[in-house]
């Protein structure tokens, strides 16, 4: 993210609000332009459809949508990183002749597992019409191929186009779907949604194949990277289970809604913690744009350094730049989502009432953008520890995350309603703690990981 992260820096260095507006607009979009698309349009949907749905009717929408957005997001994550780290490998190398094989290879790595999940699972567990269902499955695949295709978005500075493509998709979901959905029901609620996300996923897929225009070779190059990383495949599987477990425990619990058989959801929490995550965007868009990049900044002086035989006074000196670029992007973000945070939580009642929630989802929507506040800085905490090829802690602190975000959320259960979301504020609260730790445990030993344990042909020898 750090090189489409250097264009958009320079323009809000401009002497104009535009280029602040614009810098910071794109940033948006290409930190979070999924989430963006999904939620904005859903808002906007719900909107229209509630007026001309059943209860019923918006229920199913709602929980499709919800199903696959939890899964496809668990299976392409493991896919997502590996990708990553291989296309980042080839970036640096120069070598970028094997990026459409990538490209191809990722989107049925990511696609065709979880609709070997999703098939049985509508097609048997779920009471739906064989119509809903096939539309369900087409949804699927294509959130899917929008999660891998997103990744490669990261590696090019098309940043106008990367918000073109995200808001023609939102336009589109959101005017197909009010359309259909008016005349069809959810069939043409869902389709419309489809449509939406069909067109973002093929101006993502013009975008990349009209950057790296190289005819289709080693497609399979990937698949030694997942023998390799395979702490940071299971990094990124270990991850989206935990951000979505405290969903399905408490689907499980009082208050959840069935159905068609076997879609459970619980509106008044779901509705809340989307919203609190929101809280997250900000922040998210100042760390692509200032935080990550002046932190590469002293991340590339390090190891360029070390490169070209620095002393050892240099490399100390470097080491002390980096822990100061960490303390201040760590402040940063902690300042801008502590501010968030409390506007939200103050002006709770409002932001419930303006997406026509319900009263009992104010406290929930409290503890979820609380969890947030810590969520975002455990995130940040983790992005730092891949950079320094730290895996082993990375994933300590993602299964941190999975095991308390569980346990926690099970024990709020016990403890009554008025306890939904606590569980997720704990669980972000202890990850943070034990991820901020883990930070300055390896920063505190970068020479050593640099010349030894990162050094192959010194560790292995």
């Amino acid at each position: 993210m750090a090189g489409i992260g250097f264009t958009l820096r320079r323009l809000t260095q401009r002497d104009d609000l535009m280029g602040i507006v614009s810098g910071y607009g794109h940033s948006l979009f290409i930190s979070a332009g999924p989430w963006l698309l999904t939620v904005g349009a859903l808002v906007g949907i719900n909107s229209v459809l509630g007026q001309t749905l059943d209860q019923n009717a918006h229920r199913l929408f709602g929980s499709i949508l919800i199903y696959n957005f939890s899964v496809s997001l668990v299976v392409t994550g493991p896919v997502v990183l590996v990708s990553t780290r291989y296309l980042a490998d080839r970036v640096f190398e120069k070598r970028l002749e094997t990026a459409t094989g990538l490209l191809m290879t990722s989107m049925v790595l990511g696609t065709m597992p979880g609709l070997v999940i999703a098939i049985p699972f509508y097609v048997i567990a779920c009471d739906l019409p064989i119509a809903t269902v096939a539309i369900a499955l087409s949804h699927y695949a294509v959130i899917s191929g929008v999660w891998i295709a997103a990744l490669f978005l990261s590696a090019l500075k098309a940043y106008v186009r990367v918000t073109i493509s995200f808001g023609i998709g939102m336009a589109t979901a959101f005017g197909a779907a009010s359309w259909l959905g008016a005349r069809y029901g959810v069939d043409g609620a869902l389709g419309g949604f489809t449509i939406g996300l069909t067109v973002t996923l093929i101006v993502i897929l013009a975008t990349v194949l009209s950057e790296y225009r190289f005819r289709l070779q080693q497609p399979f190059a990937v698949l030694p990277y997942v023998g390799r990383y395979w702490d940071m495949a299971l990094g990124g599987l270990v991850y989206n289970l935990a951000v979505w477990v405290d969903k399905w425990i408490i689907w499980s619990g009082p208050g959840h809604v069935t159905i068609a058989g076997a879609l459970t959801t619980s509106p008044i929490y779901d509705g809340a913690m989307f919203l609190a995550y929101l809280t997250i965007i900000p922040a998210l868009a100042v760390f692509t744009v200032t935080v990550e990049t002046d932190f590469f900044e002293d991340y590339q002086r390090f190891y360029r350094d070390l490169g070209q035989h620095g002393t050892l006074n240099q490399i100390k000196d470097n080491q002390k730049r980096l822990i100061t670029a960490i303390v201040n992007g760590l402040r940063t973000v902690l300042v801008l989502q502590t501010v968030i945070a409390v506007l939200a939580i103050f002006f709770a009642p409002e932001i419930i009432r303006a997406t026509s929630g319900s009263s009992q989802q104010i406290a929930v929507f409290r503890f979820g953008v609380l969890g947030a506040l810590f969520h975002v800085l455990m995130m940040f905490c983790v992005i730092l520890l891949q950079y320094f090829d730290a895996r082993r802690p990375a994933l300590f602190v993602q299964m941190t995350f999975l095991a308390t975000s569980a346990v926690a959320t099970w024990l709020s259960i016990d403890l009554g309603f008025a306890y939904l979301g606590y569980g997720y504020f704990v669980a972000a609260l202890i990850t943070f703690i034990v991820s901020i730790a883990l930070v300055f445990a390896v920063i505190a030993r970068l020479p050593y990981l640099a010349f030894v344990r990162n050094n192959p042909s010194v560790y292995n020898a």
